[in-house]
């Protein structure tokens, strides 16, 4: 199992919803945490806040607005000059917004594969680097398809499929790069809020699903652990619904169909602690 005590780490879109989660379960954890956001003011108050209760030398928070690229690219570097370098990459930072579709193509896809290059040329091992975890947040709506939300279902998608892509590249033992991508259902932020308020098409049939559904963010944060303390894990996908009950996390992992070059997804057994 992989000890997170000792682990640099970088979160985009980090001040609010399922990345604040993510960043108070590392913390608790022991690990250092240098986080961007496009919001600074919410940014600086989280960055205080968390540094009161785990000392200054372990958050960092830097404002970033993730499409664009020179920002994105300085920000990682703070993290690796802060820390020495960086151990895990997550690129959690996404809207949900139809009106506003090449928006969120830029936020939920473009930057979050920008963020992967960028964690991937300094963790790579053949090329001088220590290795390390990327793991990307998509969503159910990566797996499933969702009328409701096409564009944000492509966003997902394409998350879902660059990341499986990377983990089955033959070299990526020699790499030492291993890739996850957390998909939870709908998580109780600030994205849902925008459902509400009328943006789906058919949001009617959606209702169900945010009434009885929402997953709590710290619940997405636990499946999130789970998976990045999962060394052996290598292209999961790490499902999370609603609930506490026994297939509350689920994962799907590549296996390699053949032993040689056919990898496949196979659903693992996963049992909640």
């Amino acid at each position: 199992m992989l000890e997170i005590g000792d682990k640099r780490v970088f979160v985009t879109g980090g001040a609010s919803g399922i990345g604040r989660a993510i960043i108070e379960a590392l913390l608790a954890k022991g690990a250092k945490v240098l986080f961007c956001d496009v919001n600074a003011d919410a940014g600086k108050g989280l960055e205080t806040e968390l540094r009161k209760q785990y000392g200054a030398d372990r958050v960092i928070f830097a404002q970033c607005d993730v499409t664009n690229a020179q920002q994105l690219e300085d920000v990682f570097q703070k993290a690796v000059s802060s820390f020495g370098g960086l151990d895990v990459c997550v690129n959690n930072a996404g809207i949900l917004d139809e009106r506003i579709w090449e928006t969120m193509l830029a936020i939920n896809t473009t930057a979050q594969i920008r963020g992967c290059k960028l964690a991937l040329d300094h963790m790579r091992r053949d090329k001088g680097g220590r290795g390390g975890v990327i793991i990307n947040v998509a969503s159910m709506a990566g797996i499933v398809a969702a009328h409701y939300h096409p564009v944000y279902t492509a966003s997902k998608h394409a998350v879902v499929g660059f990341s499986l892509s990377w983990a089955t590249h033959p070299k990526m033992g020699e790499m030492g790069v291993r890739w996850g991508c957390l998909c939870p259902g709908p998580v109780d932020t600030k994205l849902i809020t925008v459902l509400e308020e009328g943006q789906a098409e058919n949001l009617p049939v959606y209702r169900h699903v945010l009434d009885t559904n929402k997953v709590p963010p710290e619940s997405a944060a636990q499946a999130f652990i789970r998976l990045l303390e999962d060394d052996e894990s290598n292209g999961g996908l790490m499902t999370v619904v609603a609930g506490r009950e026994q297939g509350h996390y689920r994962k799907r992992q590549l296996v390699d169909a053949d032993g040689v070059s056919n990898p496949r997804l196979a659903d693992i057994p996963w049992t909640p602690t």
